[in-house]
């Protein structure tokens, strides 16, 4: 071959989320396999059109993303799987109920699928319907990884068999009011999705995890064959073998730890290529005061170096003549992917040779590796390393807490009606540590159902807790939820805000609004002392930060609608700021209440010359 393969179109996950300028999103439901909140707050922020090309948002962003998805999203991901970040913004605290976790065992099952569905609404209330399905978990991790947007309506557009299946389960699992899981499915049972350019898709198999499943395996006179998965097993491998005396040309694209684990028995592949293994998030995160956490150790020329591009693409792919079938999702090549024990997504698509080339690119980029010689052997730190898993998985599965506030403390209680001893794990020596999101961690003994994780402040409770299971000096720390009685409101998540900003860091935030200057999306709600980026110092006067009735009048001359959508905030939000002030400068108070007073005047009069909206 004289050309180099082309590389198929990369179109980014958070662009598939992003609505068009004159859409707005009314339902998304995304499931995946692992999380971190980093990536959950990206994908709101996507959803609300406020991010940057960077995926990244202020905290001011943020604030409205929540308040405009809040009932609408749901992330729906396998439970245990929520990483810790190294460093926990405490605004994180809101993302809480946005997540729903499905109790899948994963001693027998997981739930793996990497979907997004998306329903949209356009200024002239126009449907449209967004699909994604992959291999992308919503971490921060960067791998090789694959996924296809299907978009709703459009020339060529059809139906696609199984997408209402995946749309009923979705709906099932994320417990949202406006998503019936009937309706759901009915809705997306007449979409026509219309696939990229030399893509057919025949059918979306959808796996619940529940129903046993037949592995796919290729037609008789099948001339070449390419599994490209990080994990693989003999008994799916075995199956890729068509049926008659003609044997096709096998390729295996995976990774040195399968190809070395498999061993001998892959001489059955006429090639068999290696990419690095993908990367995770992290197991045991640093904690937030060490040096590492800090940065103190890292630079910018090394922050290329520590971006992995390891293998976590699933790909089959099938060759008969001129006939391409092309499997693509989350399902890897292994039985339990694709028997139905896990809860997989996978389109089954007719390609083109062109669109063939693409993947000839991926694997043109792998290097050819000697079978080995014989089977692998798990060395003592491999050993360790499953036995942690297997305690994370069963602490994960027993899971069945609930959080309640006594006083300043939060609560974890397990129902003792599932695990009376609590959800501990099995392994000698094992010590389960939980403790709150941003608290401290404290061992939660043996036979003992309920513990207290301490005082928490209200703008920071949430349900989200850490957990830690731990065998000798290493462990695993991951977050998990249990559902508050009564749950946490839109209080809670206002007053979180406005903890971050702060007083004077409100005030500025208006005045930015009312100036129309861009203020407004500045920083990053990921790191704390927003206030402070905000353009006045803190030893400022208060007075510097309070909007002024010129700029209240000239934001309503200029632009009545976004004048509107001030005062929604103004409204919402000064209850929490008055609250903050207490804390923070009880002196401010008065000056608080005279703008509050000044503001409902400019309101009412505003709303008398027909420009203003009273809630």
């Amino acid at each position: 071959m004289t050309d180099t393969p082309q590389s198929w179109p990369a179109l980014s996950y958070l662009e598939t989320l992003r609505p068009g300028p004159d859409e707005a999103v009314e339902l998304a439901v995304l499931a995946a396999y692992s999380a971190d909140l980093a990536s959950i707050g990206a994908a709101l922020l996507a959803l609300a059109g406020k991010d940057s090309d960077a995926g990244k948002g202020s905290a001011t962003d943020f604030a409205d993303a929540v308040e405009r998805l809040r009932g609408k999203v749901r992330i729906v991901i396998q439970r245990g799987r929520l990483a810790k970040m190294r460093r926990t913004p405490r605004i994180a605290a809101v993302l809480d109920q946005f997540v729903r976790e499905v109790d899948f065992d994963e001693a027998t099952h997981s739930w793996h699928p990497k979907v997004a569905l998306v329903r949209l609404r356009s200024d002239e209330g126009e449907t449209r319907w967004r699909l994604w399905l992959g291999s992308r978990n919503l971490t921060e991790c960067v791998n090789r990884d694959i996924g296809l947007l299907l978009v709703s309506g459009g020339q060529g557009a059809r139906q696609v068999p199984g997408a209402d299946a995946l749309a009923r389960s979705l709906a099932d699992r994320a417990e949202l009011k406006g998503a019936r899981s009937a309706s759901l499915a009915s809705a997306i049972g007449k979409v026509e999705w219309r696939a990229p350019a030399g893509v057919t898709v025949e059918a979306l198999r959808w796996s619940s995890g529940l129903v046993p499943m037949e592995i796919p395996t290729p037609p008789a006179r099948t001339d070449e064959i390419l599994v490209v998965s990080p994990f693989v097993d003999k008994a799916f491998l075995a199956a890729q073998m068509p049926p008659g005396k003609d044997k096709p040309s096998r390729t295996l694209l995976t990774t040195m730890r399968e190809i070395d684990r498999v061993g001998p028995s892959l001489r059955t592949f006429d090639s068999l290529l290696a990419l690095d293994g993908p990367d995770y998030p992290i197991a045991d995160p640093e904690p937030a005061d060490s040096a590492a956490a800090l940065g103190e150790q890292d630079d910018a020329a090394d922050e290329e170096q520590q971006i992995g591009r390891g293998l976590h693409a699933k790909l089959l792919f099938w060759r008969t003549g001129r006939s391409r079938t092309l499997w693509l999702g989350s399902a890897n090549a292994t039985r339990r992917a694709w028997s139905g024990r896990n809860a997989e997504a996978t389109l089954e698509l007719r390609i083109t040779e062109g669109v063939e080339a693409g993947l000839k690119a991926l694997v043109g980029a792998a290097r050819c590796i000697p079978v080995p010689e014989r089977e692998f052997e798990p060395d003592a730190v491999t050993l360790e390393e499953e036995a942690l898993e297997r305690a994370r998985a069963q602490v994960a599965a027993r899971w069945g807490a609930t959080l309640a506030v006594e006083g300043e403390d939060l609560r974890i209680e397990q129902d003792p009606a599932q695990y009376p001893r609590g959800p501990h794990p099995d392994e000698a020596g094992a010590v389960l540590e939980i403790g709150a999101l941003n608290g401290d961690l404290r061992v939660w003994p043996r036979a003992v159902t309920a513990i207290s994780l301490g005082s928490v402040p209200p703008a920071e409770r949430t349900e989200f807790v850490r957990l830690r299971v731990s065998l000798g000096e290493k462990g695993l720390s991951w977050l998990q939820r249990a559902p508050a009685a009564p749950p946490f409101g839109v209080e809670r998540d206002r007053a979180a805000f406005v903890r971050l900003l702060g007083t004077r860091g409100f005030l500025l935030w208006l005045a930015g609004l009312l100036a129309d200057d861009g203020r407004e999306g500045e920083g990053d709600w990921t790191i704390e002392q927003v206030a402070e980026r905000l353009g006045a110092g803190v030893d400022a006067p208060l007075s510097s930060a309070l909007p002024t009735l010129e700029e209240m009048l000239a934001a309503w001359a200029r632009d009545r609608t976004k004048f509107r959508e001030i005062e929604r905030r103004v409204s919402d939000y000064l209850p929490a700021v008055l609250e903050q002030a207490r804390q923070e400068d009880p002196e401010a108070i008065a000056m608080l209440r005279r703008f509050e007073d000044l503001w409902g005047k400019i309101r009412s009069g505003l709303v008398g010359a027909g420009g203003g909206h009273r809630r």
